[in-house]
């Protein structure tokens, strides 16, 4: 049986994009507002602007929310992205070479080792198959600096759960506090994470509509000298 990762390259991430086109067509830099989350993850990242100059985002898309992002950060980017399609529509809309775009999968990146000041999950790990979770973790990892940031939008419930993904049968959404793949290892700090949800954008009583940004700063040295 195929998993996820595969269903999503063989044809699903590419009915994601036809059938999200005309909600990321409205989001047009400069000239439509912000993103909340985009905006989120810029304000707390402002103090830290000097420092970051290279920016991946996992599950990018046609490259909206990135363009905001590298814009409010003065960065250049790269995105990557199972839908081919996707891709395609947002290499002939950038017109700036400051951000490209690559087709393919978080758990197998085709950038170098210590590359990026800020790898961001844009709202993609609900869909990862649980076999290549660990994976994308890894791989995230690798390629962010040591002393880099590292950011995740998706769904946060307050407890982990799973639910059948309503555009393909043998799909799930799977539900829980990534950030906590990165901080329970000890080797990530937490230090911002703001709550919302697709209807509103602050905190949502009900929990399988909660949203969250989790903000994290890869430590140069996690295990430091206690005296």
């Amino acid at each position: 049986m195929l998993n996820q990762t595969q269903i999503f390259q063989d044809g699903e991430a590419d009915q994601w994009f036809a059938r999200n086109k005309a909600h990321l067509n409205e989001i047009e830099y400069p000239n439509s507002p912000c993103p909340h989350e985009i905006q989120s993850l810029v304000n707390v990242l402002s103090p830290f602007k000097s420092e970051i100059n290279a920016v991946l985002e996992i599950g990018c898309s046609s490259g909206q929310k990135l363009e905001y992002l590298c814009h409010g950060l003065d960065a250049t980017g790269r995105g990557i992205d199972p839908s081919a399609e996707a891709v395609k529509v947002g290499a002939s809309r950038l017109s700036s070479g400051d951000i490209q775009l690559s087709c393919g999968t978080a758990d197998a990146l085709p950038y170098e080792s210590n590359t990026f000041d800020l790898v961001y999950f844009g709202f993609c790990m609900y869909l990862f198959d649980r076999s290549k979770l660990l994976a994308a973790v890894a791989e995230a990892d690798r390629v962010l600096k040591p002393g880099g940031f590292l950011a995740i939008t998706d769904f946060d419930p307050g407890e982990k759960g799973k639910r059948p993904y309503s555009h393909k049968s043998h799909v799930f959404s799977y539900k829980q506090d990534y950030s906590r793949c990165f901080t329970d290892v000890g080797l990530y700090y937490l230090l911002a994470k703001s709550s919302f949800s697709h209807a509103r954008n602050h905190f949502d009583p009900i929990a399988g509509e909660r949203i969250s940004l989790s903000v994290l700063y890869k430590e140069k040295d996690p295990y430091p000298d206690m005296l």
